[in-house]
């Protein structure tokens, strides 16, 4: 029985307690829907572990659409998306359990490595954009895309996570008054306003996350607080290709494609946000309307 009060100034007191079939091994990090372990399974097979913060979890609107989407995201099946494997309840715990990813985030790697290459980056923007289309087919929309919700397994493929989970398409998560599902250097304008979300928010998002992968900081990383969202709502970024060496002219146009301030400005999916970024690097020609499958490799 798990009845511990999470306590950030001391052990935590989850560690070596059992989840369901899970016994939880290390925690991993924390956010604002909860808090993310390691655990093992009956035959001691390592699984991320996903606990819903308590407030979250006594709220009957969410518990409700919490299931709904972690049923559907249990029968999404795709290369690019974290397998969700099981949810439930233990004593008031909700959890959600998915395969676990040792090769950790893509923030962690650019943390290590301050950016990547412009071959490395549009092969993660082409990987990711595959995950957000099959998202797209569900009728899902991330609302929280950046490096900390995208993995890199032991080939360096990039894995979307946290997705689908008390987010729809009309934005009606529950939060508290006041409060936005998202991180500020990663939010779409409409998403700050409060307005009807759509695949072109996960667009903007991607966008940032592209734009961070090549300068090493996302937009406006010099504002703090309701700065980085009034920027948002107004600024244009900086010029991405500025300080890369070689970089093709066309690039910065189409990485800033995205990042247009209203939604049916920027490409109509996100397959076609990265199919515009490999034609303007010369990595793939024009070939009409559709962008074609990218063959999937290791960034």
């Amino acid at each position: 029985m798990v009845t511990a009060t999470v306590n950030d100034d001391a052990p935590d007191p989850l560690v070596g307690e059992v989840v369901g079939p899970y016994r939880v091994d290390t925690l991993l990090g924390a956010g604002g829907m909860g808090r993310v372990y390691r655990a093992l399974d009956g035959d001691g097979r390592p699984v991320a572990l996903k606990l819903v913060r308590g407030d979250l979890a006594r709220d009957g609107v969410f518990r409700r659409r919490f299931e709904r989407e972690a049923r559907i995201a249990s029968q999404i099946v795709h290369p690019h998306l974290v397998p969700v494997l099981a949810s439930g309840e233990q004593d008031g715990l909700l959890y959600l359990v998915q395969r676990f990813i040792p090769g950790g985030s893509l923030e962690d790697r650019l943390r290590r490595e301050g950016r990547l290459s412009i071959e490395s980056t549009l092969a993660i923007a082409s990987q990711v954009a595959s995950g957000l289309a099959a998202l797209t087919a569900e009728g899902m929309v991330h609302r929280d895309l950046k490096p900390a919700n995208i993995l890199l397994d032991e080939r360096g493929s990039a894995l979307i996570t946290d997705f689908g989970l008390a987010k729809d398409r009309q934005g009606t998560v529950l939060t508290r008054p006041g409060q936005a599902l998202g991180s500020p250097h990663y939010m779409a304008p409409e998403q700050i306003r409060g307005e009807e979300v759509s695949a072109a928010t996960d667009v903007y998002s991607l966008g940032c996350v592209v734009y961070e992968c090549l300068t090493g900081a996302p937009p406006f990383a010099d504002q703090r607080g309701m700065r980085v969202m009034w920027a948002q709502l107004t600024d244009l970024p900086a010029d991405p290709c500025a300080e890369l060496t070689g970089a093709p002219p066309a690039l910065s146009a189409a990485v800033m494609l995205a990042l247009a301030k209203e939604p049916s400005a920027r490409p109509e999916s996100a397959p076609h946000y990265a199919y515009a970024l490999d034609v303007a690097a010369g990595i793939r020609a024009p070939a009409g309307d559709q962008p074609p499958n990218r063959p999937s490799s290791s960034p």
